[in-house]
């Protein structure tokens, strides 16, 4: 088979040629076959944003409805018709679209009508070689045309080289090009998004829970990179989600699995969005999961179509139009991820370097802050540079650890329950004090002695991965400003 994208007015080519035996084709109807499709969406369309086609067609009278989704195969299908026994939407549809719908309502969003010509190609003797499929769409919205198009496809059955060449000059001359395969259902109807007149339209990212494969551009702005983020971990919720809908399993473990690891990644965006952002989210994602886990049958049914699961997917698309922190976003994200990376290893540099100065045991705790806030920067960064990223965040999270062992918060626990504790219970406690206090010290001894070489590895990490952002500055630089940041957290 041979595809084939042409102008919609332009003219029939000419198929025949006495010289190759190749007779004037013959129209298999006297007249063109109609088919039309009204396409269902919600308001802000949501299925089409996520590539899914959902439709009513109607061919020679026929009534079937049609959904598409080639982005999301095998979980849903690339193409598949029902018949139409009821004006309504199948409700076995509307649950396997859920995640999508959340409970919007469908409603006509456009149409398309197709006019199909088939010819079979045939010998001078009449004899049947191949057939033409000549299809010309015309999709409208709210009746206004939208655009035209046309496809044809070419089945060269029997035919020679010679005679197949021949036909593709012929298509040629009437400006036809040929292609791989034609666009997709859902890649056609992305005309039926852009600029469609109701307010909702403001809220076209927000809605989107299409797919999303590959990195992200390393010159991409901050929010691009946050909807990246987030469209690549919802989409394996929802994958795992849709496998139990279409029925592929009854299993829900890859689900709450999904959940709870995209509970653990979601904080790595955390620096860049305003404080609680994703407080509430985690915490129902991480309901969901529980919810999930060990549910069946019916229980699990009810789970998955209720609203404060369908509810989740309603938050996590709003990340997609993320609401950045005060200051961010104004700048490429390499950039300012860069920045907040040489302020990190600075400040961490800084307070490495000075934590056992302190009268008191601030120094060591400063430090420990110090080195949980490289740790989430080393994560986001990883969103641009994951290789760089990787080292420079495996260096803080070891220093971080050393560093716990430093700041030992048990002592001091131990140290105020002494007040309301019996003399034989005082005596246990001020022997589990020493103990502490002599692994504390020695904590604190190592960390001196390693401090020098520790420090050389995460400047030459953090100076890897500023390069590799094309970041201006370095760690030093940015480290006495950062000290005081994070010393105002402690």
């Amino acid at each position: 088979m041979r595809h084939y994208e042409m102008r919609d007015l332009a003219a029939a080519p000419r198929f025949a040629n006495p010289d190759l035996d190749l007779g004037n084709p013959a129209m298999v109807s006297t007249r063109p076959a109609q088919c039309d499709l009204t396409v269902l969406d919600t308001p802000d369309r949501r299925l089409l944003r996520a590539e899914i086609v959902l439709a009513h067609r109607s061919t020679e009278g026929e009534g079937q409805w049609l959904m598409a989704a080639p982005s999301w195969v095998p979980q849903l299908p690339a193409e598949r018709l029902e018949e139409m026994t009821s004006g309504q939407v199948p409700d076995h549809i509307l649950t396997l679209l859920a995640p999508f719908l959340r409970h919007a309502p469908l409603v006509p969003v456009g149409t398309q009508h197709r006019s199909r010509t088939t010819y079979l190609i045939r010998t001078t003797a009449r004899e049947t070689l191949g057939s033409v499929v000549d299809d010309v769409y015309t999709v409208r919205r709210e009746g206004a045309l939208v655009t035209r198009y046309r496809e044809v496809d070419v089945d060269t059955g029997t035919m020679t080289r010679e005679q197949i060449d021949w036909l593709d000059e012929a298509l040629h001359s009437v400006e036809a090009v040929r292609v791989d395969r034609h666009l997709s259902l859902p890649a056609r109807f992305r005309v039926l998004i852009a600029d469609h007149g109701n307010d909702e339209s403001q809220t076209a990212q927000q809605v989107d829970l299409s797919s999303v494969v590959g990195s992200v551009d390393i010159d991409a702005s901050m929010a691009q990179i946050i909807s990246h983020f987030v469209g690549e971990g919802v989409r394996q919720v929802l994958l795992a989600d849709l496998n139990v809908r279409s029925g592929r399993t009854r299993k829900v473990q890859p689900l709450v699995r999904g959940l709870r690891t995209f509970v653990a990644e979601l904080p790595v965006i955390a620096p860049v969005l305003p404080p609680g952002h994703l407080d509430e989210l985690v915490a129902e994602l991480g309901a969901a999961a529980d919810r999930l886990d060990g549910a069946f049958g019916a229980d699990q049914d009810a789970v998955l179509n209720g609203d404060d699961y369908l509810g989740i997917y309603e938050r996590v698309s709003a990340l997609r139009d993320p609401t950045l922190t005060v200051g961010v976003g104004n700048h490429p994200a390499r950039d300012e991820i860069g920045e907040m990376v040489a302020a990190a290893t600075g400040a961490m540099l800084v307070a490495g370097g000075t934590a056992p100065d302190a009268a008191d045991d601030s120094g060591w705790h400063t430090a420990a802050l110090a080195a949980d806030r490289l740790v989430a920067t080393a994560e986001l960064a990883s969103l641009l540079a994951p290789k760089q990223a990787k080292k420079l965040r495996d260096r803080a999270r070891n220093i971080y650890d050393d560093l716990i062992r430093c700041d030992n918060e048990e002592l001091e626990a131990l140290r105020a329950s002494l007040g309301g504790s019996s003399v034989e219970d005082a005596f246990g406690i001020g022997r589990q004090y020493a103990t502490l206090a002599e692994s504390r010290s020695a904590a604190r001894e190592e960390f001196v002695e390693h401090w020098p070489k520790d420090a050389r590895h995460l400047r030459k990490a953090g100076s890897e991965l500023l390069a590799r952002l094309g970041a201006d500055g370095t760690a030093e630089g940015h480290g006495a400003a950062s000290q005081g940041a994070v010393a105002a957290d402690a």
